[in-house]
């Protein structure tokens, strides 16, 4: 009889290789484990890839474009830094900080902390704000889109490429394109994106306002007359072909038209403006003294930022639609911005923050021993109870006064 063969240490070969295969198995078994539950992972993050890719994409470019500062004080995370500083837009819905950059529009809670981030590809983004909504458009393309703080109710195109856009507070949207058959053409969306008006315009239009009260819109087009610019104020109706009423011609380049109490408009020009009654007459005009800077309008009161260079003076022009002279508030600090809010007039100058209400009488002054910090500003928004400082490549945050 045959000897089973043995190893030296006197395992039965066959013993041997009977453990290896088992060990060659497990090895195996777990290997195709591993690969099924890695498998299983991948296949479940890719299902959700909406979910957690967009928070990647929101960590990662806020941390390049926006910095968020760790907070001196609890719920402030202000100032954010600006990467680079890059070109960027600002704006407020509801109580949401917007920031525009090249590529994202970043949503800020008032205390600095990222709410969302959102994507878009357009070449020369613009944005507009009212209300609770916002309008992303491609100057000079034809893609636009409708935001709102808690999402993108649309994305659209026009048929032509886009010159401006305006957006209303109930989330209406009006576009002046480029057009083959006319000067331009004007195109109004409702909130759904739907087209609800359209216009072929002889004459370029250089601005569009909703009317607030009537519904349609007012829409100022430029001439020139003896080699004068000269706006006229057209006022529209989505239902009907044609004008309300069209103004007689301004001598001033419009740069915004606003609405009035009472119906009618305010229009900002160039080198004056002039209040407009509800049927398109003159009621009042105001021709600047000095080189108009900035201005604004809100509850029937204007505030015009006028500078003389050579004379090295600033003045804040605050006009009531009421025919009466202007009150003229002057500083002897340079003034960079101005904003009309409430019942309160704020204006921004070197070493300070302004607040006065519509008579010109002083309310409250924002000031610190550190004179640069609002020097570095050049402009500001308010929102809520805060006015928020925009610099080259910084955003702070103040309490208004």
């Amino acid at each position: 009889m045959n000897e089973q063969q043995t190893h030296s240490g006197g395992q039965p070969v066959q013993d041997v290789y009977t453990l290896r295969k088992i060990k060659r198995r497990r090895r195996m078994i777990r290997r195709v484990l591993l690969f099924v539950v890695l498998s299983a992972f991948i296949l479940v993050l890719y299902a959700n890839r909406e979910l957690w890719i967009p928070k990647l994409e929101k960590i990662g470019q806020s941390q390049q474009f926006v910095q968020q500062s760790d907070g001196a004080l609890p719920g402030n995370r202000f100032p954010l830094s600006i990467y680079g500083g890059a070109s960027y837009q600002t704006g407020s819905i509801d109580d949401r900080l917007l920031i525009l950059s090249d590529t994202y529009l970043y949503l800020y809670k008032t205390d600095g902390s990222l709410d969302d981030a959102r994507q878009h590809a357009y070449g020369s983004a613009m944005l507009q704000t009212a209300g609770d909504y916002a309008l992303v458009y491609e100057s000079g393309s034809a893609r636009f889109r409708l935001e709102t703080k808690s999402k993108t109710i649309y994305e659209k195109n026009s048929s032509n490429n886009i010159v401006f856009g305006r957006v209303s507070q109930d989330g209406m949207v009006a576009l002046v394109t480029t057009s083959d058959t006319s000067s331009c053409t004007l195109v109004v969306y409702n909130v759904d994106g739907k087209a609800v008006y359209q216009r072929n315009c002889i004459n370029q239009l250089s601005e569009v306002t909703f009317d607030t009260e009537n519904g349609g819109c007012y829409a100022v087009s430029i001439r020139t007359k003896n080699g004068v610019l000269q706006s006229v104020v057209n006022s529209y109706d989505f239902q009907s072909e044609q004008p309300r009423w069209t103004s007689t011609p301004l001598d001033m380049l419009c740069i915004s038209v606003y609405n009035t109490k009472d119906g009618g408009v305010f229009v900002l020009g160039d080198v004056g403006c002039a209040y407009l009654d509800v049927g398109g007459a003159v009621r009042s005009t105001y021709m600047y003294p000095d080189s108009l800077v900035c201005g604004d309008f809100s509850d029937d009161t204007a505030a015009i930022l006028l500078r003389n260079e050579e004379k090295r003076t600033n003045t804040v022009a605050l006009l009531k639609n009421d025919n009466a002279e202007p009150v003229m508030m002057d500083f002897d600090s340079t003034v960079k911005d101005v904003a009309v809010d409430g019942d309160t007039v704020t204006v921004q100058t070197r070493t300070a923050i302004e607040v006065c209400d519509h008579n010109g009488q002083p309310v409250a002054t924002a000031t610190t021993k550190n004179s640069e910090r609002f020097d570095r500003f050049d402009h500001f928004l308010p929102m809520e109870s805060y006015i928020f400082l925009m610099g080259y490549d910084t955003i702070e945050r103040i309490e208004t006064p």
